[in-house]
């Protein structure tokens, strides 16, 4: 086993309670998307789903930050 492996930070992490900023940034994003789609397009359905990919996406990024 390498000896590197065992002590190197896990590339991933979960948002933990006190990671504020991060939570916020995947509220706004979440919410300007949803918005904005829903001004567009009038639909409550499809602002969403946007706004549901967008919030996983940004989950996602954020946790390789």
């Amino acid at each position: 086993m390498d000896r590197g492996l065992k002590n190197s930070v896990p590339r991933y992490r979960k948002l933990r309670p006190g990671d504020w900023v991060e939570r916020l940034i995947v509220v706004l994003l979440f919410g300007v998307s949803g918005v904005g789609v829903f001004i567009l397009t009038g639909s409550y359905l499809s602002a969403l789903l946007v706004g549901l990919l967008v919030w996983a996406v940004a989950v996602g990024v954020v946790a390789l930050l």
